[in-house]
């Protein structure tokens, strides 16, 4: 490949108010001096926006439609990573065993779950079996979940209350930590070497992609993972966004 050839970001900037993500990687590319593309997309749209500017590797950022497109396009895909059999809770439990935080949960529907008697107020931990995004993972009660409009078919993670004391976010490329940040109860950059090494283990035994996020727990004075993310929608909290737009952008580079 030429040695002018630069990453391009294809990020879309039409998302919630409160996202910070655009603004964080437009100043990122800025500062790297790399190609940014701010693209509005149309909710269920069947196609991307407009790329033909772009010739070289792209990575893509934003919500479901734009990512869905691009990974079913036949050559815009390699800028999404993304497997759906492997950002499943069961493939977690597979590779990572008990260091997972919710190593006992059980997959089933939400159908079958109402179906099984529990009382209304009972407290559960869920969240969706795929990297869907299509709820965030919470705590909640039986009588909520039947309130709460998804379908019955809905495939969940289910698991009992655990008392966590903070959270992390990981970015990992090629099974390494590039940056990270605290980002439950409070926000910081700082993240312990613990939770890099915990993160980094666990990527050489296996990951979902060559490019993602791992979030992480501390529980009882003991770190656990509570479950891996695509990248291509994540955000960031206070991760160093210039660290993981250089790492992204050269891994990139030389796979395109």
């Amino acid at each position: 490949m030429s040695p002018h050839i630069q990453t391009a970001w294809v990020v879309q900037t039409n998302v919630e108010p409160e996202s910070t993500s655009p603004g964080l990687l437009r100043s990122a590319c800025a500062a790297l001096e790399l190609p940014f593309h701010g693209v509005s997309v149309v909710r269920d749209s069947k196609a991307l926006p407009d790329l033909s500017t772009i010739s070289g590797p792209v990575v893509f950022h934003g919500r479901g439609t734009l990512i869905r497109c691009a990974l079913e396009h036949p050559h815009w895909s390699k800028g999404v990573f993304v497997s759906e059999s492997s950002f499943t809770h069961s493939a977690y439990v597979a590779a990572y065993g008990d260091h997972m935080l919710n190593a006992d949960a059980r997959v089933l529907a939400l159908g079958e779950l109402l179906s099984e008697g529990h009382g209304s107020d009972t407290r559960l931990f869920v969240r969706p079996d795929d990297d869907s995004k299509r709820f965030p993972g919470q705590v909640t009660t039986v009588g909520e979940l039947a309130r709460s409009g998804l379908d019955p078919v809905t495939r969940l993670v289910v698991s009992g209350v655990k008392e966590v004391d903070a959270e992390w976010r990981l970015f990992l490329v090629r099974q390494r930590v590039v940056s990270g940040s605290m980002y439950r109860p409070s926000g910081e950059r700082a993240v312990p070497p613990e939770v890099v090494e915990l993160a980094e283990a666990a990527a050489r035994s296996w990951t979902p992609a060559p490019v993602f996020v791992m979030d992480v727990a501390r529980v009882d004075r003991a770190w656990k993972i509570i479950e891996c993310n695509g990248f291509n929608g994540s955000r960031f909290y206070d991760a160093d966004v210039e660290a993981i737009v250089a790492a992204v952008s050269a891994f990139q580079l030389e796979r395109w």
